[in-house]
């Protein structure tokens, strides 16, 4: 994280957390996600989780398949789903250290009461418009956006697969990329990471890491520098690389 700058406050993040909609499948391990990071939010870790679309995103999109929305319908209705799933995440159901956040001053003040703000999207991107209105334009890009805004030096997008894949051959263990140069990452194109992410995050320096939510304790792992599996998402160096496990 970058030296504060006076006159501005500092977030305190240490990791910005985007919560893949499609852990919601599953809801007693959603329930296990959430717990591992209370657990590591009492050992000093600081999180600002950025929830996914989810099970409402599911039913927005089943509509426009069916019945095409206009941009602004999808792209506002999406961000509002975001929203849904982040007052999910906190509810007692699943968590007892999570709290819904509607600003980042907000978010702030929840970090220093020892709670992991949970940020509720779409007042901030109603009121700044940082992204286009595209179904192409997912959480993911937020997440990223989010992690840029704040100085945040690690990113971590938890979703349902082991990581980024060589020829989108998902969950073949030998096209698992275990790392990967962020400007590489970006000319795969759309992975388990949207494309409009992985562009920003070459651009913009960002680092972090993708990771199957399904396993809380890779992201511990990832967290406390030990051997994970995943992909870890380099900063753009000249002439990127990629490694397979």
């Amino acid at each position: 994280m970058q030296s504060n700058v006076k006159g501005f406050w500092p977030y305190g993040f240490s990791v910005i957390v985007k919560f893949g909609g499609s852990l919601m499948a599953d809801l007693d391990t959603c329930r296990a996600i959430l717990f591992e990071l209370e657990q590591l939010r009492r050992r000093g870790h600081q999180f600002l989780v950025v929830p996914g679309g989810g099970l409402p995103d599911k039913a927005i999109e089943a509509v426009d398949s069916s019945h095409p929305l206009a941009d602004f319908t999808a792209h506002h209705a999406c961000a509002l789903a975001q929203d849904q799933t982040g007052y999910m995440l906190a509810d007692p159901a699943f968590s007892s250290g999570l709290v819904t956040c509607s600003t980042l001053g907000e978010c702030r003040t929840a970090l220093s009461l020892d709670k992991i703000p949970v940020l509720l999207p779409s007042r901030i991107l109603f009121a700044v418009d940082p992204v286009e209105w595209s179904w192409e334009v997912t959480s993911d890009s937020v997440a990223a956006w989010v992690a840029w805004l704040t100085d945040t030096p690690r990113l971590a997008i938890l979703t349902d697969v082991d990581g980024v894949y060589r020829n989108a051959s998902i969950n073949e263990a030998s096209s698992l990329i275990s790392e990967i140069d962020a400007n590489d990452l970006a000319e795969l194109g759309h992975t388990s990471v949207d494309a409009c992410a992985a562009h920003f995050i070459a651009r913009r320096g960002l680092s972090g890491v993708v990771l199957n939510g399904a396993h809380p304790s890779r992201l511990r792992d990832w967290i406390e520098g030990r051997h994970f599996l995943g992909t870890r998402i380099m900063r753009t160096a000249q002439g990127g690389t990629f490694h397979t496990n």
